[in-house]
């Protein structure tokens, strides 16, 4: 029977939510209690009260109705109501508190203080936050951490150069694949391997006007990271009051991209930026900084500044051989200045390491090695003896000399003169890409454009522009005239999409109104599935277009695309390209063709061209095929051409009936790009390239992340999460789910969920075919945050349970605690790869004894069932005096354990870090692009991580009572 007293404090364990309640009345059947945080008044019989006595014990802190708080020094019972001798903890002072003076807003967040407060969860909440903590430990751990989580094809060179970048302290590199290779997706990789660390928190991205959408949507659709977009109207909205001074814009926002062009044009803006704080700084088409050691560009100076004050810098380029080699120590300079001083110095360092370059392709071909080769890897290998090593190779033992092949070759990569600074795929070194074959529809130019031209040039217009896209120069002299009535283009398209049912099309034309127009008329005239796909639909809109085009069973055969769609958005399900309009320079051609060639299409690309004879379009045309072969093969030095011919170019394209000499131009122009073909490909660097496309470990790497993708771990810990939460899940078939919010979540609101649902996969290929899918991976914020609020909140930090297992005596009472070993650290000291919050699970018996090395927690899982939760507040009331003997007993095992624990966290990082520190200190003899400032960060972080590992303590975080019946 309980012992009650006006004046005592007690807590309901029906409705936690009532705070701290205080004994009113009382008889020899009933108590009355108020509880003043809810101002709710309860009575109940007195041998049934759900009511649990709140007494608290020496060392608690406890908290006065008038706001501060105290420690107790000691606790003493008179006439049933409690006193405590407390301190106060913001004077010190002693004094006495009656219990009927506490403050009535209580929460417990000691799982043994919930316990016995009557606070006791369900069973599957405890298993849920357990198995979280083991998740979120093993991610931690995970070497693949940043990298699964991509919405993106596995592509080994792209993997290998983010996990090769992403883990150093304050990467700084110069990003040079070719065109299609991923040079975006490699810095989206980098950079979030950089927040995931803790290193960075504010990133910069500089680029174009034209790609910042591009990049808003990528960082988003790809990575789940949200940009903000600066431009003068989002600056503007920061002026000066009369209150305040104005605010620095840069500083209001932690991830912005904006365009470098406007910035340059507005000099306060420049400032603003230069006077803001960024971990990262990204900069793409980084070779339109124009710089020359006399008279370097604004734009230049602009990233000079910025580079010099932000730890982290990463640089997307065009290849060094189109920068020329001016351009390209430009662009080194900006990442080491100390390192790159001076051009001629750099020049020269350079030839020193080509006959090193030519060794490793000898390596590579497992020729023999001249002499003047071994000279040269003596010379970079200094530091060893590899004279026994030549010898190996020599011999006739060829494991071992496929052994010591790979050595040489390693330890050559790792000491090349730019390899840590310079990272540079090429189509030709890296495989996977498909063939394209061109077909060029020539047309009879309609009357009806002639006759538009005719009038528009006699009102002195100027129209042989127009002549690319003659439909909406006739739109504008025919307001309400449907132009694809006689177009023989549209004729043409209708015709094969009729023969191509089965086949996706993607159609590019120039104007948004263009692509309207034509998506209406192929929908309402021939009844052919189409989408559009332009520059003023909201980006949801180009989710919903673009995942219709993408189903393959009920989706639209066509997409019809202005020329944005030509930026950042993926289609290689589609294997035909038609170009209504051509793009008007290679450059554009190249990102048309993109969004079908890349590294995973399967099939060969068709691309189409409808243009009308004798009009610039034609003459476009067969310059670009015929001069660049750019249809039909990517053309790096395109824009260098197009740049170098543009004036012949454009006299042509303006009178395109005047073509005397058009053909020998032609062949002019093919043997320029063949004569800077060659020059490219003598040009290259192989061990550069073997560097940055990471080899059988990069393939390894890839294999290792597709092993994980869907996995059965994966998949059951999210939707048990879901259904835990009170999350509505549907399953849609292909391998993807709806999940919707309900009215009876555990949480009011649950990350990422929005309040009219999204559709989710773990397949990355349904990934891949539907942007409007969200790809769930560990790396996904919806699991990292999930798992964030399980283990942040009180969900599942006590439970019971029944044990049915008729070998154990009725009544046997068990207690199964789960403890954290834990540091706190500065965040870039990243502690969680050496020490994640690390969960330890003890099984008490009523001795002390642990049973968990022999009981696992998914057999004892099997053998339990729930308890009613009122049976489960009386049991823990009638056994707690042993229950706190058992918890006392588990302290004692978690001392030792920890202290193991600890230990190994030690042992792992001083290695680790030890190795590393020796490695780039060995390097920087051989290397200069090893920075100093680098080997000085990691032997600092070396000190401090030992020094806070040695600090790192342990928590109880939930724990079970377990009865045998």
């Amino acid at each position: 029977m309980m012992s009650f007293a006006i004046g005592q404090r007690w807590i309901s364990e029906s409705e936690n939510d009532l705070g701290l309640g205080v004994i009113t009345e009382l008889n020899h059947r009933s108590v009355t209690i108020f509880f003043p945080a809810s101002e709710e008044t309860r009575m109940y019989a007195i041998a049934t009260a759900p009511l649990t006595r709140v007494l608290f014990k020496k060392h608690d802190h406890i908290t006065h109705q008038q706001g501060w708080q105290a420690k107790i020094v000691d606790t003493i019972i008179n006439n049933n109501i409690a006193l405590y001798l407390a301190q106060r903890l913001d004077n010190g002072e002693e004094m006495v508190i009656k219990e009927i003076e506490l403050a009535s807003n209580i929460s417990f967040s000691q799982p043994q203080d919930k316990l016995f407060a009557g606070q006791i969860d369900r069973s599957d909440r405890f298993v849920l936050r357990y198995r979280a903590l083991q998740h979120q430990q093993a991610q931690f751990q995970s070497p693949l951490r940043g990298l699964c989580g991509i919405r993106a094809g596995l592509i080994p060179h792209q993997l290998h150069i983010a996990k090769e970048v992403g883990q150093r302290i304050a990467p700084r590199v110069l990003l040079a694949d070719e065109v299609g290779l991923g040079k975006t997706i490699e810095a989206g990789m980098i950079l979030q391997q950089q927040i995931f660390a803790e290193r960075a928190d504010r990133v910069l991205i500089l680029l174009p006007e034209t790609l910042q959408h591009q990049w808003l949507v990528e960082m988003l659709r790809r990575f789940n990271l949200h940009f903000s977009l600066f431009d003068e109207e989002r600056a503007g909205d920061f002026v000066a009051t009369e209150d305040e001074q104005e605010r620095n814009p840069f500083d209001t926002e932690n991830r912005i991209i904006c365009s470098i062009d406007w910035l340059v044009a507005n000099p306060k803006r420049m400032q603003q930026l230069i006077a803001s704080q960024f971990d990262m700084l990204i900069v793409d088409e980084a070779h339109h900084l124009q710089w020359s050691p006399e008279n370097p560009s604004t734009a230049y100076q602009l990233v000079e500044t910025l580079a010099q004050q932000i730890p982290s810098v990463l640089l997307l380029t065009a290849t060094p051989e189109q920068l020329g080699q001016q351009g390209h120590f430009a662009r080194l300079r900006l990442l080491d200045n100390d390192r790159f001083y001076d051009y001629h110095a750099f020049l020269q360092e350079q030839q020193n390491y080509q006959p090193v370059a030519k060794a490793v392709q000898t390596l590579l071909t497992q020729k023999p090695l001249s002499a003047v080769q071994k000279n040269a890897i003596s010379d970079l290998l200094s530091e060893q003896d590899i004279e026994p090593q030549f010898k190996v190779l020599e011999s006739h033992n060829e494991p071992e000399k496929t052994s010591v092949r790979q050595e040489l070759i390693r330890h050559l990569i790792d000491r090349h003169g730019t390899s840590r600074l310079l990272f540079r795929n090429t189509r030709s070194g890296v495989k996977g890409f498909p063939q394209r074959i061109y077909h060029q529809i020539t047309l009879e130019l309609p009357k009806q454009y002639e006759n538009t031209m005719k009038v528009m040039r006699s009102l002195g217009e100027k129209v042989e522009r127009g002549l690319f896209y003659p439909e909406q120069l006739f739109q504008k002299m025919n307001d309400h005239a449907k132009w694809y009535e006689f177009d023989p283009r549209f004729d043409w398209l209708v015709t094969f999409l009729k023969n191509h049912r089965t086949e996706k099309v993607l159609v590019i034309c120039q104007l948004a109104q263009t692509a309207i127009q034509l998506e209406q008329a192929l929908r309402e005239k021939e009844g052919i599935r189409s989408a559009v796909f332009h520059q003023n639909m909201s980006i949801i809109e180009r989710d919903r277009a673009a995942a219709y085009f993408a189903d393959q069973e009920q989706g639209a055969q066509v997409l019809l695309s202005s020329s944005i769609g030509s930026e950042g958005r993926n289609f290689q399900f589609a294997q035909h390209l038609v170009l209504f309009n051509l793009p008007s320079n290679p450059d554009l051609l190249e990102q048309c063709i993109g969004r079908l060639d890349r590294i995973g299409q399967t099939k060969a690309i068709q691309i189409h061209v409808p243009c009308f004879a004798q009009t610039p379009q034609a003459l476009l045309a067969d310059w670009y095929h015929q001069g660049l072969n750019a249809f039909e093969q990517t053309c790096p030095m395109g824009a260098m051409l197009f740049e170098k011919c543009g004036e012949k170019l454009q006299h042509f394209l303006q009178h395109p009936s005047a073509l005397d000499g058009f053909a020998d131009f032609i062949k002019e122009t093919a043997k320029q790009r063949a004569k800077l073909k060659d020059e490219l490909e003598n040009g290259r660097d192989r061990l550069l390239e073997l560097n940055s496309n990471g080899g059988i470990q990069a393939q390894q790497l890839a294999n290792q992340i597709a092993e994980q993708d869907n996995s059965p771990e994966l998949i059951n810990f999210t939707l048990n999460l879901f259904d835990i939460i009170g999350v509505e899940q549907e399953d849609l078939g292909e391998q993807s789910i709806v999940i919707t919010p309900t009215g009876t979540m555990l949480v009011p609101d649950f990350p990422g969920l929005k309040e009219d649902g999204i559709t989710v996969t773990f397949s990355r290929d349904v990934a891949l075919a539907r942007e409007d899918v969200e790809f769930l991976s560990w790396d996904h914020p919806m699991l990292r945050n999930g798992i964030d609020l399980v283990l942040s909140s009180d969900i599942g930090k006590t439970a019971t349970c029944l044990l049915n297992n008729k070998r154990i005596p009725t009544g046997t009472l068990l207690l199964e605690c789960i403890y954290v070993v834990e540091s706190q650290a500065p965040k870039g000291l990243q502690l969680n790869r050496f020490l994640p919050p690390t969960p330890v699970r003890l099984l008490l018996d009523s001795k002390g004894n642990n049973l968990a090395p022999n009981v696992t927690f998914e057999h004892l899982e099997k053998q339990l069932k729930p308890m009613a939760k009122t049976m489960a507040s009386k049991m823990v009331k009638m056994v707690r005096p042993n229950l706190e003997q058992m918890l006392k007993a588990g302290e004692n095992l978690m001392m030792l354990e920890s202290k193991q624990i600890i230990t190994q966290a030690k042992q792992l990082a001083d290695k680790q870090l030890s190795e590393e520190l020796e490695r780039l200190t060995a390097l920087k003899a051989v290397n200069p692009a090893i920075r100093q400032d680098e080997i000085n960060s990691l032997e600092t972080m070396h000190q401090q991580a030992l020094q806070h590992l040695q600090q790192a303590r342990w928590r109880l975080d939930s724990l079970r009572v377990i009865v045998s019946q």
